[in-house]
């Protein structure tokens, strides 16, 4: 076998997630791309490497005059690098940017490198039996960790014609055979995700324990953090560890950048202003009064949120360039009056996706106006697969309605040949719900591409715990939900986390603050989780969702 070549989708104008790009950004002395064309050519079984590129820039430009360890090697498309599908690909992965995979559809972090015809036109071109996939702005890519996969890949071309890390995104390229890649080709829309995902009319053991998949350590493996160079905040972290590393930035492996990371994330003075995902609640009101529901059990006492408010705050979240809203929180967006103007406005403020969260038990004018929108992610809490189950679960007959509510935005987003926004039924695990759960999940996955399964919360105490088996791990660890994720309430409170449903240890407020301020102002929760002193706080110590991700 030879003809291990190394393909490079690079776009001088665009990221993969339609961002600004900045491949001639200068990283501790160098170029991006200089930096991620270093570390590929440092992988032995790589022959040459291959810049694929719209046919009108100039890539050429960006590496003269620099000598690499391999031959580089061009190939202008004249399609370019365009995807008929890079929206829906963008919507799958804006909640999932800081994991290898996990997006919806199972989109991963190799599918934002897509589409693959123009990357099989290259590597046919340039005769690749064997393709090593890396983006141009993969400035950490890990040398050693892609000899690897490649090694793996070799080993049965034919069996294992896709091998891949856990590593999570830019550490590690993809290694695919030439027929894999032809078939991505000649199938628009079909991703690499697709050929790892659950199929319940074909079930499978999940990949990850297959020979298919390059063991990571767990140190890798766990650190969710996204170390491609094309986000604001992913540039922030990188300069970070190279501001750490220094002359060793060149020689880490994955292993000492995921090290440096701890060291790096505890400085206050690498905190991003606002985290990359943000529930904002419209309104706490909801069409359903279930037990299942936490308007049963709890008084929340606010009205929906005024629209300049809303504003405002949205205009604060598309400041940062990659935040991924989400309009629901404890209420159902679709009944505050303006869902549409502030989906709109989210889109225009530059946010990266917006997803709305709702029981669907709404009108036609009102799916029409949601389906006129720009929306990217409709969650609908279905909370069932019987009619039974939904009265028992959610307080009133419904579930024929919210059936027929899905088919018909389905339908219709049809008609217009639009893949978005996606369609997304989920299902909090209860021990009313558990009945329905496989039937419900595989119905929907087959017919919508994606589910969701969540586990039940409490609020830090104010329901029951519903959850068929407790999931809490005996060990208790820094919780990642003040580090990550923020929840601003219709009173324009910014909770704690999304558990403090009352904000009754409220961080501060939207009228009297700045997102940034607040978030910064979080610093000491966040130290005091990270000193093992978490349970010492105001409800973090009676909260048992502390270990979700």
């Amino acid at each position: 076998m030879s003809g291990v070549v190394a393909i490079i989708p690079c776009d001088m104008e665009r990221t993969r997630l339609g961002l600004i790009a900045a491949l001639d950004r200068v990283i501790a002395g160098r170029p991006a791309l200089h930096h991620t064309l270093m570390r590929v050519a440092a992988v032995p079984l790589v022959e040459r490497i291959v810049l694929v590129h719209p046919a009108r820039q100039d890539v050429r430009g960006l590496v003269t005059g620099t000598a690499f360890a391999k031959p580089i090697e061009f190939f202008a498309d004249p399609a370019g690098l365009r995807d008929p599908h890079a929206s829906t690909t963008l919507a799958a992965r804006a909640w999932a940017l800081h994991s290898w995979r996990g997006g919806l559809g199972n989109a991963t972090c190799y599918d934002e490198l897509l589409p693959a015809a123009p990357l099989h036109r290259a590597a046919a071109a340039h005769g690749a039996e064997v393709v090593l996939l890396v983006g141009g702005d993969w400035v950490l890519v890990d040398p050693a960790l892609c000899q690897r996969v490649i090694e793996r890949h070799l080993e049965a071309p034919e069996q294992m014609q896709m091998t891949f890390t856990q590593a999570p995104p830019g550490l590690c390229g993809v290694a695919l055979g030439a027929n894999l890649l032809e078939q991505l080709a000649q199938t628009p829309g079909s991703t690499i995700g697709q050929t790892l995902a659950y199929v319940p009319s074909r079930p499978q053991a999940d990949p990850i324990g297959k020979d298919v998949c390059v063991q990571v350590s767990a140190q890798v493996r766990s650190c969710a953090r996204r170390f491609i160079d094309d986000t604001p905040r992913s540039r922030i972290l990188i300069d970070a560890l190279a501001a750490r590393l220094g002359d060793r930035l060149m020689d880490s492996d994955a292993n000492a950048i995921a090290a440096a990371v701890n060291e790096v994330e505890h400085d206050p003075s690498h905190i991003p202003a606002v985290p990359q995902q943000v529930t904002l609640e419209l309104t706490p009101e909801r069409a359903v009064s279930g037990p299942i529901v936490p308007q049963f059990h709890a008084k929340l006492g606010r009205a929906p949120m005024d629209i300049a408010r809303a504003v405002a705050i949205i205009e604060q979240l598309g400041a940062a360039g990659d935040v991924a809203l989400t309009l629901g929180g404890l209420g159902d967006a679709l009944l505050h009056p303006d869902f549409d103007t502030l989906i709109t406005a989210a889109k225009r403020a530059g946010v990266l996706g917006v997803c709305i969260e709702t029981d669907l038990l709404v009108d036609e004018p009102t799916l029409d106006r949601l389906l006129r929108s720009p929306v990217d992610v409709v969650v609908v809490r279905v909370n069932a697969d019987r009619e039974a189950t939904y009265k028992k679960t959610m307080g009133t007959e419904g579930l024929k309605r919210v059936i027929d509510n899905l088919q018909y935005l389905y339908r219709e987003r049809s008609k217009i040949g639009a893949t978005l926004p996606w369609l997304v039924p989920s299902m909090i695990k209860t021990a009313d719900t558990l009945p329905d759960m496989e039937s419900f999940y595989d119905r929907w996955v087959h017919y919508l591409g994606h589910a969701v399964v969540e586990g039940a919360k409490s609020g830090c105490g104010l329901m029951p715990e519903m959850s068929p088996v407790a999931m809490t791990p005996p060990r208790r660890r820094p919780c990642r939900q003040v580090n990550e994720r923020m929840t601003i309430h219709s009173d324009g409170r910014v909770a704690r986390c999304d558990q403090d449903w009352q904000g009754r240890a409220a961080a501060g407020d939207t009228a009297r603050a700045s997102l940034a301020e607040i978030w910064s102002s979080m610093q000491q929760v966040r130290t005091a989780h990270d000193q093992g002193r978490g349970q010492e706080l105001e409800l973090c110590g009676a909260c048992t969702e502390w270990h979700r991700p």
